[in-house]
């Protein structure tokens, strides 16, 4: 999709390139009627449609609007084809075109969207030809799949059948309603008989109970054992046994056991209750029952005033020192401020007494200390206040002043080379001596002995410890392993897992993680791990089983045998060696490379056991050796090494300086102009630095600079000259190609901060090259190419650099070889 800006000053300029792109310009009605159709809301991104292999996928991605930075719209992203992945990269691509004023200006923007199986960093990136692209990264499972037309008739005809297939069961049910109301009639007329019945019963209950009343009376006279108890039924459908009936004798015994099978249930909670106004039985010396009723609810106020009783005479947020490997107490837990950290105790000052403190400077390094800016600080007078380290490197100014005795030596080094030679003849002293010390950081502890601070917290009324979790072990390695267990079940619920290597404390997890990594192990050697659970009441679990566990033993791969070197013509040569095997079945080859009294630089890792090593000096000896590695990156060591000449220089590869004439130059303006069309007069961007050597005042290859202190520049173009070169070398970053032959001198860098000048001859992949906006570029490769290639040398003045193919070259003066 395309959004175009016509608002610029100078009107709009209309090119055949930029006609084209309006055919396909955005166009907000569409969106609007996607948003309206769908119910699109700007706090949502959508999938309208995923790509596939064979046709293109859209999304809607509210951004900002590019043209009114606080207005966010919604985007209608095209996505490429192609199978769906995790993520989806948007790229916004502004577009510049020269106006009428002649100024570039930013004409439209260029929305495009493709799957990625990674997430990236957004990022706004400056093409070459100063087009401006910003790129972000969505999670596709986080963007709303908007349904389409069909599958939501699909879901309607479904839902339809289901509607019928209810109002067909409703039919049949209304059957079985009336049916069953022709049954409620009958019924109705049954109940009438049966109410007639109950009235005739009800009759005979009444002559009934007359009857019981007559046998009552007759029963208080009756003298004997036979008046002591009474069978009560006059209540139907229950039988009473009174005993001592009217208390008509003094006391009842009873002589065996008493069993009480039907008794009232209360449904009180007395676990919770703190008063009851229920009564209880209790018996005397006699063994005669009394009924208490206010016994219970004493009993229970005085349980109650003991439960809210502190239990232990431990206040709770006390903090104490628990210097065993053991799990920490219970109603104990580790006090995390003080984790890692020495206490001290808190330190206050009037201002008198820090005004004593601080005359004649007699408390400094006592009562407080001075920063780097010679501000006192008194450090302890805030409770919780943190700092401090346990190592330091101690800075130049940091140390006493003092100075050091110079000899009779002649100087011939600087700020940069401090070189002192003995002293001849009649030369002076040297101003510097030779540096010394390592700058090493060194420790400041004092004897010290690990302890965890543990808090109070109290106890609990939970003392149930959490079941035992079951340990298991995976990814066993020669340094690392994981530990698994099944989670441990507890009433309230476990708060944490703790892990002990060898019975000592290794660390913890939350209730929810049953995983732990451990590293920093030996290789074949036998641990012990076991896991424990913990409650919020610091009950602990039993120790989990299956403890012991051995790393496995380091088995280095074979060391690669029989290596060659083979010179394949200026810039390359062919190495080669046997396979090495490895009992992992994963090998990788380290490859070290140097030239004659040079030092080994390991510069390729793969798993191939050969290497045109491309980019290399006409003419040079250099020489290889080879070593394995395995899947953990142990090595095999060297066996041997190869080496191989260079063929000599015969062209582009050591002549003259120049580039292929379709690369783009960048403009002082910051637009983009291919060399073939450079003007003599033309303005270029380069790059100024304050201690640069110009080429005609030295020899600049031998310059070394600061990237930071690199300021862009304006460069006038005063020579331009065309020609065939028979090769050159291609040269690869992820945003750019260089096509140039070798002699052409490129700026440089190999630790991201010191610059220098360096052919492109000698350039190799562990060097960075300079883009337009000072930033470094990665090489991927670097290729010599033996075919004819139209080159065109410039010749530039203000600062003896440009830019070209998006990277910083200088001017084309022979330079001095290194």
């Amino acid at each position: 999709m395309k959004q175009v800006n016509f608002t610029h000053e100078g009107g709009f300029p209309l090119e055949q390139e930029t006609l084209e792109r309006l055919q396909t310009a955005y166009r907000s009605e569409l969106y609007e009627a996607l948003k309206r159709h769908f119910s699109i809301d700007l706090e949502t991104d959508y999938i309208v449609a995923h790509a596939t292999d064979n046709q293109k996928g859209w999304a809607i991605i509210h951004q900002q609007d590019p043209a009114n930075p606080n207005n966010p719209v919604g985007i209608l992203y095209p996505i490429a084809i192609g199978a769906q992945t995790p993520y989806l990269k948007t790229t916004r691509t502004d577009k510049n075109l020269i106006y009428g004023t002649g100024a570039s200006q930013t004409a439209y923007h260029d929305y495009e969207a493709e799957y990625s199986q990674a997430k990236y960093k957004d990022e706004v990136i400056v093409l070459e030809n100063s087009d401006v692209q910003t790129i972000r990264y969505y999670d596709v499972s986080s963007l709303t799949l908007i349904t389409d037309i069909k599958t939501i008739d699909e879901i309607l005809a479904e839902t339809k059948t289901k509607i019928d297939a209810i109002q067909a069961n409703i039919n049949v049910i209304e059957g079985n309603i009336n049916a069953i109301e022709s049954n409620i009639d009958v019924i109705e007329g049954n109940i009438g008989t049966i109410q007639t019945n109950i009235s005739t019963i009800q009759g005979n209950i009444n002559a009934i109970e007359e009857n019981i009343d007559t046998i009552e009376g007759d029963v208080t006279n009756i003298n004997g054992y036979l008046a002591k108890a009474l069978v009560d039924t006059s209540i139907p459908g229950t039988t009473n046994l009174t005993l001592n009936y009217q208390s008509n004798w003094t006391n009842t015994h009873v002589g065996g056991k008493v069993y009480l099978d039907n008794t009232n249930t209360s449904t009180d909670d007395f676990i919770l209750a703190e008063t009851s106004p229920h009564s209880l039985l209790i018996t005397d010396s006699a063994n005669q029952v009394f009924k208490s009723n206010n016994l219970l609810d004493s009993l229970l106020k005085r349980i109650t005033a003991l439960e809210t009783q502190s239990a232990s005479s431990i206040p709770v947020g006390m903090i104490a020192i628990w210097g065993k490997t053991d799990p920490i107490p219970r109603g104990w837990e580790e006090y995390i401020p003080l984790k890692g950290r020495m206490p001290v105790g808190q330190q206050t000052f009037t201002a008198e007494e820090k005004s004593d403190a601080i005359d004649g400077d007699g408390g400094n390094g006592i009562s407080y200390y001075r920063d780097i800016y010679g501000s006192i600080i008194f450090p302890f007078e805030s409770l919780e206040s943190a700092g401090g380290r346990i190592g330091k490197t101690l800075r130049i100014e940091e140390m006493p002043s003092h100075k050091h005795g110079v000899g009779r030596f002649s100087g011939t080094g600087n700020s940069a080379e401090l070189i002192s030679e003995p002293w001849e003849g009649n030369y002076g002293a040297g101003d510097f001596t030779d540096s010394q010390g390592g700058s090493q950081p060194f420790s400041i502890l004092n004897p010290y002995r690990v302890v965890r601070f543990i808090v109070y917290i109290g106890l609990s009324a939970d003392i149930t410890a959490p079941t035992k979790p079951t340990l298991s072990f995976s990814n066993v390695g020669n340094s690392t392993l994981r530990l698994n267990w099944t989670p441990a079940s507890d009433e309230f619920g476990v708060t944490k897992y703790l892990i002990y290597k060898n019975g000592n404390y290794l660390g913890e997890t939350a209730s929810n993680v049953f995983t732990y990594y451990v590293s920093s192990l030996t290789a074949g050697t036998q641990y012990n791990f076991y896991v424990i659970a913990r409650d919020a009441a610091g009950n602990l679990s039993p120790r989990s089983d299956n403890g012991d566990i051995t790393t496995t033993a380091i088995i280095a791969p074979t060391i690669p045998q029989n290596i060659q070197a083979n010179s394949e013509g200026q810039g390359q040569i062919l190495v080669e060696w046997d396979p090495s095997t490895d009992d992992s079945g994963i090998v990788q080859y380290e490859l070290y490379r140097k030239t004659a009294g040079g030092t080994y630089t390991a510069f390729q890792m793969d798993s191939n056991t050969y290497r045109m090593d491309s980019g290399l000096s006409p003419n040079t000896t250099y020489y290889y050796k080879v070593q394995a590695l395995d899947a953990q990156f142990n090595p095999s060591g060297f066996n041997g090494e190869a080496h191989a000449t260079t063929d000599p220089a015969t062209g582009g590869g050591g002549g003259g300086g120049c580039f292929d004439i379709e690369s783009l130059v960048t403009m002082a303006s910051g637009q983009s102009k291919k060399l073939k069309n450079i003007e003599i007069g033309d303005k270029l961007q380069g790059f100024s630095f304050p201690n640069e050597i110009d080429e005609s005042d030295g020899d600049y290859m031998v310059w070394n600079g600061k990237l930071n202190e690199g300021v862009k520049a304006e460069v006038t173009v005063v020579g331009k000259k065309a020609s065939l070169q028979p090769n050159y070398f291609e040269i690869k970053t992820a945003e750019t190609t260089i096509k140039a032959t070798g002699q052409h001198p490129l700026l440089v860098t190999e630790d991201g901060e010191n610059v220098k000048w360096v052919c492109v001859k000698n350039v190799s992949q562990n060097m960075f090259l300079i883009d337009k906006t000072g930033k470094t570029k990665a090489i991927e490769s670097i290729v010599f190419k033996e075919e004819p290639l139209d080159v065109i040398l410039l010749d530039v003045e203000d600062v003896d650099n440009y830019v070209i193919s998006g990277i910083v070259a200088h001017n084309n003066k022979q330079p001095i070889e290194p």
